[in-house]
C-alpha cells in the first residue's frame, strides 16, 4: 500500500504542476484565436484544457469593478453608477460561464453559441417570469417563497429546453453548460436589480450596500441559478425521450425545491444552515457532473496523463523568469482591487454613518438631540382648553388643534385632532401630535414619529428633531434599532481610518508586485539563451 502511495505522488505533483503552469503561463496570439473560434470552423477533436481564460477574465473583471467603485465612492459622479450597478451583477456570473465551458473538452461547441443561449435564454425566461408575475399575485412567507420559486424555475427550465433542442447538441456535459448560460443570463439581471434597488433606496447611492450585495449576490452564484438550471439542461440532454424521463423532473423539482428553501422566511441558525446545505450539494452535483463526463471524454482521446512541464535550458529559464514579472503585476493589481472593494464596504468613507442603539432611551435621546420631550402622545381632546385652529369643509369641522405648555416656560406642544361627526355627538382622534423648539435661531415645529421592530411591536415614540436623519431600521437580532444619518458635506480625507487603511493596503501590495516584478526582470536579464521570446 505505502509503495502504491509512493508511486501515486509524483504523478499527483506532476499534475498539479501542470495545471498551474499551464493555467497562468503567457498564451500565444494562436491560443487566443482558437478559444474564440472553437466550434466555428467544423473541429471537434478533445484537447486537454484548463482554465486560463477564466482567470484572466474573472481578475480583468473585478480590477475593472474595483476603479469604478472607487471612482464613484470618492467622487459621487452619477455617470458612473450605472456601469458600476451592471458591473456588479457580471463579474462573477459571466466568468463562471466561461469556466464551464473551458471545462468542456471537445471542440463542437462555440463561445458565440453559448453567449447567444446565455442572451436569448436568459432574456426569454425573464419575460416569462414577468408576464406571470403581473397576471398573479401572492403574498408574503412561505406562499410568495413557493410561487416565485416555482415561476422562475419554470421559466428557466423552458428557455433551457427550448435552447437545447435548438443546438441539436444532445451530449449530457452540454445540456448542462447551455442550461447553466440560462441560469446565467436570469442571474446577471437579477443580481443587477437587486444591487441598484438596495444601494438606491436613500438619496444618494449607497456603495456599502452595494458591495454587500456584490459579496452575497455574486459569492452564491457559482450554487443558485446556474446551477439549478444547468441540471435541468443535464437531465434534458441525458434522455432519449427527456419528457417521459423521471431524471428531468426529478431535476426540475429538485430546482423548484432548492429555489423556495433559499427564498424562505427562515431566519437565524436555521436558515444559514438551509443556504449552507445547498450550496454544498449544488457544488456537489456540478463537480460530479463536470468530472464523470469531462473524464469520460479525456479518457476515449488518451488525455488523462499529465504532461511534461519540460525546461531547463536557459532559453526557456528566460521566458520563466519574464512571464513569472507579468504574473506578479497582474496578482498585485488583482489583490489591490480585492482590497479596494472590501473597503468600500465601509459606510464611513460615504456620506452616510449608520448608529445602532440597544435601548428605547438612547435612541430616543439620539434622535431628539437630549431634549427632555415627552408630550403624553394618548392626550384626549380637551374642551377646556379651546381650539389653536379650526379647519372646516362646507362648514363642517373636520379638524381641530389644540396648543399646551405642560410645563411653565416650557415647549408648545401641538395635538391635531381628527373629528368625526356620528349619532350623538362628535368624536376626537388624535392623528398628529407636534413640538415647537427654537434650534440654531429658527422655531420649528418637530412631529412625533413610532419606531416599531420587526415583529410589529412599538418600539418607542419620540419626536424627529434631527433633520439628517435618513432612515430608520429596525435589527432582527438583539431588539435594536438602526439609524441612518446623511450628511451631504462628508468628504473622506487621509485621516479617516478606512481611508488610512486602504492605501496602506494598496501602498503595501503595489510595493510587493513591484518588487517580485523586478527580481523576476533581473533574473531574467541574467539568464542566458538569447533574446527570443518564442517556446
Amino acid at each position: 500500500m505505502s509503495s502504491r502511495l509512493c508511486s501515486l505522488l509524483p504523478r499527483a505533483r506532476s499534475r498539479v504542476k501542470e495545471f498551474f503552469v499551464q493555467t497562468f503561463r503567457r498564451h500565444t496570439p494562436a491560443e487566443y484565436s482558437e478559444f474564440l473560434t472553437r466550434g466555428i470552423k467544423g473541429e471537434d477533436g478533445v484537447r486537454r484544457i484548463y482554465p486560463w481564460m477564466y482567470v484572466r477574465v474573472f481578475a480583468a473583471a473585478v480590477i475593472v469593478f474595483a476603479v469604478y467603485l472607487l471612482i464613484v465612492r470618492f467622487t459621487g459622479n452619477e455617470l458612473f453608477l450605472p456601469v458600476t450597478v451592471v458591473l456588479g451583477g457580471v463579474v462573477f456570473n459571466i466568468p463562471f460561464l466561461i469556466l464551464l465551458y473551458e471545462m468542456y473538452p471537445r471542440g463542437d461547441l462555440s463561445l458565440l453559441g453559448v453567449f447567444l443561449v446565455f442572451l436569448i435564454g436568459g432574456t426569454a425566461a425573464c419575460v416569462i417570469c414577468q408576464i406571470v408575475f403581473s397576471l398573479v399575485a401572492v403574498g408574503g412567507g412561505w406562499a410568495q417563497a413557493a410561487f416565485v420559486g416555482s415561476v422562475e424555475e419554470f421559466a428557466k427550465a423552458v428557455a433551457a429546453v427550448a435552447c437545447i433542442a435548438a443546438v441539436r447538441n444532445r451530449q449530457p456535459i452540454v445540456g448542462f453548460i447551455l442550461g447553466a448560460a440560462v441560469g446565467c443570463g436570469f442571474s446577471v439581471v437579477e443580481d443587477a436589480g437587486y444591487i441598484f434597488r438596495e444601494a438606491d433606496a436613500l438619496s444618494e447611492f449607497d456603495i456599502s450596500a452595494a458591495v454587500g450585495l456584490f459579496f452575497s449576490r455574486g459569492g452564491t452564484a457559482f450554487c443558485t441559478h446556474t446551477v439549478w438550471t444547468a441540471a435541468v439542461g443535464w437531465a434534458f440532454a441525458s434522455a432519449r425521450r427527456p419528457f417521459l424521463s423521471v431524471r428531468l423532473y426529478a431535476c426540475f423539482i429538485s430546482a423548484i425545491c432548492a429555489h423556495v428553501l433559499w427564498n424562505s422566511p427562515l431566519s437565524g441558525g436555521g436558515k444559514i444552515a438551509v443556504v449552507a446545505l445547498l450550496i454544498v450539494a449544488a457544488l456537489a452535483f456540478a463537480c460530479v457532473v463536470l468530472a464523470v463526463f469531462r473524464g469520460r471524454l479525456l479518457k476515449g482521446a488518451g488525455l488523462l496523463c499529465a504532461f511534461s512541464c519540460g525546461g531547463g535550458s536557459p532559453a526557456r529559464d528566460r521566458l520563466y523568469y519574464k512571464h513569472a514579472g507579468h504574473l506578479s503585476l497582474a496578482i498585485g493589481a488583482f489583490v489591490m482591487a480585492v482590497i479596494s472593494i472590501g473597503c468600500c464596504l465601509d459606510p464611513s468613507l460615504g456620506r452616510y454613518r449608520t448608529y445602532t442603539f440597544s435601548s428605547p432611551q438612547s435612541f430616543v435621546e439620539f434622535m431628539q438631540e437630549g431634549y427632555d420631550l415627552v408630550a403624553p402622545y394618548e392626550r384626549e381632546y380637551d374642551p377646556s382648553v379651546g381650539d389653536y385652529s379650526v379647519t372646516t369643509v362646507d362648514g363642517v369641522v373636520t379638524a381641530v388643534t389644540q396648543r399646551v405648555m405642560f410645563e411653565e416656560g416650557g415647549e408648545w406642544y401641538y395635538f391635531n385632532y381628527s373629528v368625526l361627526s356620528a349619532g350623538d355627538g362628535a368624536r376626537y382622534m388624535l392623528s398628529a401630535c407636534s413640538v415647537e423648539l427654537e434650534v440654531g435661531g429658527l422655531t420649528r415645529r418637530y412631529f412625533a414619529e413610532d419606531a416599531y421592530n420587526t415583529d410589529g411591536t412599538l418600539y418607542a415614540s419620540y419626536f424627529r428633531v434631527r433633520s439628517d436623519v435618513s432612515g430608520v431600521l429596525a435589527e432582527r437580532k438583539g431588539g435594536s434599532i438602526s439609524v441612518i444619518v446623511y450628511d451631504p458635506d462628508a468628504r473622506p480625507d487621509i485621516m479617516y481610518p478606512s481611508v488610512a487603511t486602504l492605501t496602506g493596503c494598496l501602498a503595501a501590495a503595489s510595493a510587493a508586485s513591484l518588487a517580485l516584478f523586478s527580481y523576476f526582470y533581473i533574473r531574467a536579464r541574467r539568464s542566458g539563451g538569447g533574446t527570443s521570446d518564442t517556446k
